[in-house]
């Protein structure tokens, strides 16, 4: 076979309709061109997981595909693949036998099976007049322009995974974008407009799916759906950790020393944050349920870290007195550290 669909997936033969939809999933995001911009190969790499997907996630492809072979799109409809390679592979048909579908030769042709009392014979694999693929071809319409296995089955697109950068803050308010794509599938490229919202609270990494929006279905067949893969941009100020939200505020060291009262930033306004006298840096502090809100109600935590902010142009004054406050501690800080490793 010119390409193992299996191997194609990485999927062993057994393998069920789970496995083969995971396997492609990954190696779909994995060499998508639209990711892989510098990469030659990954077209042509997502064109054939693509096309290994949409034989061995369709069940009667897949009958045909593990009986014949590359020759999967070749079989007529109507023609089981037994038959098929029974009647393609050299031996011909019998004029005293039924054609598949159980018509009679005698049927077929208006005319009999038999001349001069001689069993009338139709070789198989020949090009011209006679043979079995005219014979397929004119009595089931068996093979279109393309030369694909025609099928009145509706034909359902397949998914497609595109990945999308949100800021923090649609992240956290959601947020309705329209996208322009170019959607790959077996039958060519589609360039399409798709308005998406991305809900409230959606996490990093998360997939949001938009229904009917993926490859055109065949056949009269439903649209595949798309599914987003979220990226959330790092934010200047906070960081989010699922949906705890995380930042850094400075203090002075009299802040830290004596204590005090500051005002931090949060998703929907400042609060006050009482810092206890002798706070030190690096120590943080938690504002409950002041971190990112999910459907259900629930909210996580903002964390706030505060760094004391050492003066760095002292005049006289401020020199003297930390001087005298130097004199008046003898504190070793560095008690009990190891002298080397």
């Amino acid at each position: 076979m010119s390409q193992d669909f299996y191997k194609t997936l990485g999927v062993e033969r057994k393998a069920d309709e789970k496995e083969i939809k995971r396997a492609y999933r990954k190696l779909a995001r994995q060499h998508h061109p639209d990711i892989n911009p510098n990469d030659k190969g990954a077209e042509a790499r997502f064109k054939d997981i693509n096309q290994a997907y949409q034989v061995l996630s369709d069940k009667e492809k897949r009958e045909l595909y593990d009986a014949v072979g590359d020759d999967y799109d070749k079989v007529p409809a109507g023609v089981s693949a037994e038959d098929f390679k029974r009647y393609s592979g050299g031996t011909g048909f019998s004029g005293s036998g039924n054609f598949p579908g159980g018509a009679n030769f005698e049927d077929v042709f208006g005319q009999s099976s038999t001349r001069g009392g001689a069993n009338f014979r139709v070789q198989s694999g020949g090009a011209g007049a006679g043979g079995v693929g005219d014979l397929f071809e004119n009595l089931f319409g068996g093979r279109g322009d393309s030369g694909r296995r025609q099928t009145r089955t509706p034909q359902k697109g397949g998914d497609v995974e595109q990945p999308i950068e949100i800021s923090l803050q649609e992240s956290i308010r959601g947020a309705q974008r329209t996208l322009q794509l170019t959607i790959r599938s077996e039958r060519g490229d589609e360039s399409r407009h798709v308005t998406v919202r991305i809900p409230a609270g959606v996490r990093d990494n998360a997939r949001v799916r938009i229904a009917n929006q993926g490859a055109s279905g065949q056949n009269g067949g439903a649209n595949g759906d798309l599914f987003l893969r979220v990226r959330i941009a790092p934010h200047a100020f906070w960081k989010r950790e699922v949906d705890d939200l995380v930042c850094e505020i400075p203090i002075r060291f009299d802040e830290a020393a004596l204590g005090a009262t500051i005002s931090v930033p949060t998703i929907e306004s400042a609060v006050n944050l009482k810092i206890p006298a002798g706070t030190q840096s690096g120590q943080t502090f938690r504002l409950s349920g002041r971190g990112v809100k999910q459907k259900d109600g629930k909210a996580g935590d903002q964390f706030v870290k505060v760094k004391i902010v050492v003066p760095k142009d002292l005049n006289n004054r401020e020199r003297e007195l930390i001087e005298e406050l130097k004199s008046l501690r003898d504190d070793d800080v560095r008690a009990g550290l190891p002298k080397a490793l």
